[in-house]
């Protein structure tokens, strides 16, 4: 009888877990291809743009931005191209299907470290987590690099749990994987070396700490010869990236909100760089202030139970190593931005998400007695996991259903392009990823960029209007498009064309601006 009622509660806990596994699938899936690509996800179409393995390795090699420190994904694509073609859902889908994926692992990982309950609340929080589900639909590196390192983590776990069974087979793997991270991206190192040093400050294991590290050293060090030879490796200045043009401490809020609620809880990026930035966030302050407090008492909670385990004597416990490595990979994530001078943001530290997910739960493992002094504790600590659960699905909704977080609408500005152009007009960008012009029908927009790209020269020089005329063949009508604009000053292109241009008209998509000038008459 004790026997028929366990199983039909593992049978009720399992599909449970299968039902999350469902909803994880539907939100990554959902409204998959409804958004343009945009800026960022051309240069992964650029940068697999080629016909075999051969010339998979020597385009990433020579990539002239930071994408040549994360050449695995871009082979990978690849060989996904070639399988499945080059559709909006196609590109996207490789990102989604290693996003459920990365969710599957990570809580088999909570299960085995600390039961199911807690594993259950894991899947809970990365199924509607509106980080993980908003790089599940993007062509980019972040929800392959996810899985690689949850998979790292899983099999790590078997240290956590002291569990002899198979360690050989799992240390291996955890090296496989451990080498595999750092050749698909440079940020793992930061994810890897925070993995080493709490594994030994937490568990003070130096002969097991040798097993585990040094397999993983050697298997590394073709990858890390591989970054250590790449063109500029030495020299971050040499390098085309977004520079540090925010101070840290906004780097630093960024990237904590972008982890627990994503960048669509509170005022989108377009909003934040305009001049009323600080209007804009004070129209924001109930949801900001939400988050304030959610992540106040939850940072309480994990101290509180912190310290608990410390008062038991359980120092060892697997909160403190997940707490270490959170924190270790946070300051190793924000010296890495400042000796780049390079702006950090959420996508950049998706392995901050993988501790801080598994760790969550635990503010909710803690249940004293209804006479118990620290039972209200207890109770705001839950009512805080399940707000953060709301606010993130709150997000989600912003996410798919909201204009104002659209990212770049190339799709829509090739359409306007190539309705309205004619014998008597012409396309020019200045600037813009003239892959996604192509990849949306689009091969007659001519590329102004030389002419004034803000990441090489700041601004249009002064014969903007002259060089413009000249490359457009003297066309009377000039339809001028800028991708981001914010990076040119304000009000700099009509100036400049004004010396022989009128502007008649300007229509805006999302990240797009399209000026259409007619050319004076003498």
């Amino acid at each position: 009888m004790m026997m028929t009622i366990k199983n039909k509660r593992w049978s009720k806990y399992y599909i449970s877990i299968l039902i999350l596994v469902f909803l994880s699938g539907l939100l990554r899936f959902f409204m998959l291809s409804s958004q343009s690509l945009w800026y960022d996800e051309g240069l992964t179409l650029t940068n697999s743009d080629v016909s075999t393995f051969q010339e998979s390795i020597s385009r990433v090699r020579n990539i002239g931005n930071s994408d040549r420190f994360q050449p695995l994904y871009f082979i990978v694509m690849f060989w996904w191209r070639q399988l499945f073609g080059e559709s909006e859902f196609a590109l996207r889908s490789l990102s989604t299907i290693l996003g459920i994926g990365s969710n599957v692992i990570l809580f088999f990982t909570a299960l085995r470290i600390y039961g199911k309950k807690h594993a259950f609340w894991t899947l809970v929080i990365l199924t509607f987590s509106s980080f993980c589900v908003n790089y599940s639909q993007e062509a980019r590196i972040y929800s392959f690099a996810m899985f690689i390192a949850s998979l790292q983590l899983y099999f790590f776990s078997k240290v956590l749990v002291k569990d002899q069974t198979h360690q050989n087979t799992s240390k291996w793997l955890f090296s496989i994987f451990t080498a595999l991270g750092i050749f698909s991206n440079i940020t793992m190192w930061l994810f890897t070396t925070a993995l080493c040093i709490s594994h030994i400050a937490i568990y003070r294991n130096f002969k097991q700490w040798l097993q585990w590290w040094l397999p993983a050293a050697f298997l590394s060090i073709p990858s890390v010869i591989y970054h250590l030879t790449l063109p500029g490796a030495t020299d971050p200045e040499t390098i085309a990236i977004n520079r540090l043009g925010l101070p840290i401490i906004q780097n630093i809020l960024f990237v904590l909100n972008g982890i627990l609620v994503g960048t669509t809880y509170g005022p989108s990026m377009e909003q934040l760089r305009g001049d009323n930035r600080v209007q804009v966030m004070l129209s924001y302050w109930p949801q900001l202030l939400l988050l304030l407090i959610v992540g106040t008492v939850i940072l309480l909670a994990l101290v509180r139970v912190l310290l608990i385990h410390k008062k038991k004597g359980r120092e060892q416990h697997p909160d403190y190593f997940f707490t270490s490595v959170f924190i270790i990979s946070f300051l190793l994530g924000l010296l890495l931005a400042i000796v780049a001078k390079t702006n950090w943001v959420p996508r950049h530290s998706y392995y901050l998400w993988l501790p801080l997910a598994i760790l969550l739960p635990s503010v909710l493992s803690q249940r004293p007695s209804i006479t118990s002094k620290r039972y209200g504790v207890s109770q705001l600590a839950q009512i805080a996991v399940i707000s953060l659960i709301v606010m993130n699905i709150y997000s989600l909704g912003n996410y798919y259903f909201n204009g104002d977080y659209q990212r770049d609408d190339y799709r829509s500005a090739v359409q306007y392009l190539i309705k309205n152009r004619s014998s008597s007009t012409q396309s020019v960008f200045l600037f813009a990823n003239p892959r996604l012009f192509e990849y949306y029908g689009d091969s007659l927009t001519l590329d102004a960029r030389n002419l004034g790209d803000p990441l090489k020269k700041g601004i249009p020089n002064e014969k903007l209007a002259e060089e413009i005329e000249k490359l457009t063949n003297n066309k009377d009508t000039v339809l001028l498009t800028i991708n981001r604009d914010y990076q040119f000053p304000k009000g700099l292109i009509e100036r400049e064309m004004s010396k022989l241009y009128k502007l008649d008209s300007q229509v805006d998509f999302a990240y797009f601006k399209i000026y259409r000038f007619v050319k004076k008459k003498n």
